[in-house]
C-alpha cells in the first residue's frame, strides 16, 4: 500500500520512512592533499565574504591553521568537510569583526583602491545588505543561498559541505532566494552621509 507521496509504508508501522542520511565524505588522510582539493572553494567562499582577496587569502591562512591543528578532529567527525567549513566560517567571521575594530584606530590606508574596485563595491552595496540581514534571520537559508547562487555549487555539494541533505539544500536554497529577493527590494538605498 502507498500514501499519496507514492512511498511505501507497512501497515503494521504506518510511519514514512526516513529520509536518507547523505553518505559521509570521505577525505584523504593527509591535510595537504585534502587542503589542495578544498582551496579553490574555500579561497571563492572567502572572497565572496570579505571582498578582497588579500584579506580573503590571510583569513584562509587562519582557517587552514586551525584545520592543521585539528586535522585528527575533523577527521574524526560525522561529516567532515562540514567541520572544515565551519572553521572556515568562523575564521572570517573572526577576521570581519577585528578588522571593523581596527579600522578606526588606522590613520590612513597604505594603498589607495582604483576607483573601478570602489564603483563595484558600491554596486554589491544592496547585496551584501540583504545577504546579512539573510544571515541573521535565516543562517543556514543565507549559507545555501551563497553557495548555490555565488559559488554555482550543486545542492549535492552544498549538502555534503553543510552536513545536511541534499534535499534540505534544495528547499534551503530556494526559501533564501524568495526572502533575499524581499530583502533587496525592502532595504533603502544607502545616502552618501549614511555610512
Amino acid at each position: 500500500m502507498t500514501d499519496t507521496s507514492g512511498r511505501g509504508y507497512d501497515l503494521a508501522n504506518p510511519e514514512p520512512e526516513p529520509e536518507r542520511q547523505p553518505e559521509p565524505v570521505k577525505l584523504p588522510p593527509d591535510f595537504d592533499v585534502f587542503f589542495r582539493q578544498n582551496k579553490d572553494t574555500f579561497f571563492r567562499i572567502a572572497v565572496n565574504r570579505l571582498h578582497d582577496p588579500r584579506d580573503a587569502d590571510e583569513a584562509l591562512s587562519d582557517a587552514a591553521m586551525v584545520m592543521y591543528k585539528k586535522w585528527e578532529r575533523i577527521l574524526a567527525h560525522p561529516n567532515p568537510i562540514a567541520l572544515a567549513h565551519r572553521i572556515l566560517d568562523n575564521k572570517l567571521t573572526d577576521f570581519y569583526r577585528r578588522t571593523a575594530r581596527t579600522a578606526g584606530r588606522e590613520q590612513c590606508l597604505a594603498e589607495r583602491p582604483d576607483s573601478s574596485y570602489l564603483m563595484d563595491l558600491r554596486s554589491d552595496d544592496r547585496l551584501d545588505r540583504a545577504l546579512e540581514e539573510l544571515r541573521r534571520l535565516a543562517p543556514l537559508q543565507a549559507q545555501c543561498w551563497e553557495m548555490r547562487k555565488l559559488h554555482g555549487m550543486p545542492h549535492a555539494v552544498i549538502g555534503a559541505h553543510l552536513g545536511i541533505t541534499e534535499g534540505a539544500a534544495k528547499t534551503n536554497s530556494s526559501k533564501g532566494h524568495k526572502k533575499m529577493k524581499c530583502l533587496i527590494t525592502e532595504l533603502p538605498d544607502v545616502e552618501k552621509g549614511d555610512s
